[in-house]
């Protein structure tokens, strides 16, 4: 009840200040309007920031976020007709769910492939003999992955093949971190590797080949960076594998089809992007094609008694509540787009950093170590005009690298980095700050340089 009654009050409230029932010192004409918005979603992102504080659901503060700041567009912007408000919330449904769509395909395909033990045929091929060598061998797997797969389940499968062969708990938790910033950068280069990247392949700020052109020497220098940090300054020591590890591998029966349904979802998933160039459909048409053919493929290859391989028990396993934050998150910053405060930010925002470009967005790459980067990235596109800045412009591929690589500063900065604390408890704020921060702002930075540099010798697509 106290919670009701204080979203009640908060809402009475911003709508006395949006209709001028009440005087604010600080606001003035037209600030009336639009300060309950700006300050709705800011308390809303502050409790989503304070998830586990509070014990509230980032997820069900992201769809009443959403819910209330169109319910303050709807009831205090005066210049918005009727039939215009129902046009920009439809266009705005239909834009963010497109994102979902993707994204759920996505995760179900991955989780089709887990199933089957799919990962298990990568995973038996690492043969390092060093540390160090493990190290590189991880590093360049889970960069790779990452490009292909969604770099949250990616981090997941890593960090849990990694607790199966590691013994040693310090070099084990470290290599996770290292996962968590591979995972990142490996995410930034292409139009399936993060969730950010998707946003705005589907937004048209940027497309596929060019993407692949721009992204993946940056993305690749900061994974090299943070390498070579890590590798000057670990000692050589011999890679013992965890005995229990190859005991537990020999017990597992393979399922049947493991190897079609891995390299057919890996493959499905790569070719969305040339479906989408063929035949013009949206990015999250293909993604469903590519799930429902794996539906089929399970369905003929196993029986009503192995409901655990079929294609609804993957979809049970999936995590809808990560899909919900997107659509409130997005919904929200929907609203603020529509009535034009991101643009007012982005011009503030330039004036601040002198109109340089490339300081707007390694700000939003180092606010991505603090907030979560699917609102950052969700207010760029707001803020910049595809007239002002076309596609695959030198500032887009800015802020898809900046955004995607960025949440690697923090643990708390990307939801790779979550999912590493959430499976890993000896990993603290502190231990990731001290540990794996200095080799991932190396390669962030490395990135950073490596791109402005490119862009400059007139080598960007």
């Amino acid at each position: 009840m106290p919670a009701l009654l204080a979203i009640g009050s908060w809402m009475l409230v911003m709508y006395a200040i949006q209709h001028s029932l009440v005087s604010v010192p600080f606001l003035a004409g037209s600030q009336y309007e639009y300060f309950p918005m700006v300050a709705t979603f800011f308390a809303g992102y502050a409790v989503i920031a304070l998830e586990e504080q509070t014990a509230i659901n980032k997820a069900a503060t992201a769809l009443i976020l959403g819910v209330l700041l169109w319910a303050l567009v709807g009831t205090g912007i005066t210049d918005l007709s009727s039939a215009s408000f129902t046009a920009a919330v439809e266009g705005t449904l239909e834009d963010v769910s497109e994102v979902v769509f993707f994204v759920l395909g996505a995760l179900t395909v991955v989780e089709i492939m887990d199933a089957h033990q799919g990962f298990d045929i990568i995973t038996k091929v690492i043969s390092a003999k060093s540390q160090k060598e493990f190290m590189i061998v991880i590093g360049l797997l889970t960069f790779f992955l990452s490009s292909v797969l969604n770099n949250l389940t990616v981090v997941i499968v890593m960090v849990s093949l990694l607790q199966k062969l590691v013994q040693d708990d310090d070099f084990r938790l470290k290599m996770g971190g290292l996962v968590v910033v591979a995972s990142n950068a490996g995410g930034a280069w292409t139009p399936i590797g993060d969730i950010t990247t998707t946003m705005l392949y589907i937004g048209g700020q940027v497309t596929t080949v060019p993407l692949l052109g721009n992204l993946f020497l940056p993305s690749f220098l900061c994974l090299i960076g943070a390498l070579s940090y890590e590798y000057f300054q670990m000692e050589d020591k011999p890679f013992v594998r965890d005995l229990n590890e190859k005991q537990d591998s020999e017990s597992l029966e393979v399922p049947v089809g493991q190897g079609l349904v891995f390299w057919g979802g890996l493959c499905g998933m790569i070719s969305v992007p040339i479906f989408t160039a063929l035949t013009q459909c949206p990015a999250w048409s293909g993604m469903m094609l590519v799930l429902g053919l794996l539906g089929v493929i399970t369905s003929l290859l196993h029986g009503p008694e192995h409901q655990r391989f079929s294609m609804r028990a993957a979809v049970a396993r999936v995590e809808v509540a990560d899909a919900l934050f997107f659509l409130g998150v997005l919904f929200a910053v929907g609203a603020l787009e529509k009535v034009g405060l991101l643009k007012d930010f982005a011009f503030q925002l330039n004036g601040w950093l002198g109109g340089v470009d490339a300081l707007v967005a390694i700000m939003l790459g180092f606010a991505s170590a603090v907030v979560d980067n699917v609102p950052l990235v969700a207010a760029a596109q707001g803020m910049y005009d595809l007239d002002a800045h076309p596609a695959n412009d030198a500032l887009w591929n800015l802020i898809t690298y900046c955004a995607a690589t960025g949440g690697s500063l923090l643990v708390i900065g990307s939801a790779a980095g979550v999912a590493f604390m959430g499976m890993e408890r000896q990993v603290s704020f502190g231990w990731y700050l001290k540990t794996v921060a200095p080799a991932a702002l190396c390669g962030y930075f490395l990135g950073v340089a490596g791109l402005l540099t490119q862009q400059a010798v007139g080598l960007s697509l």
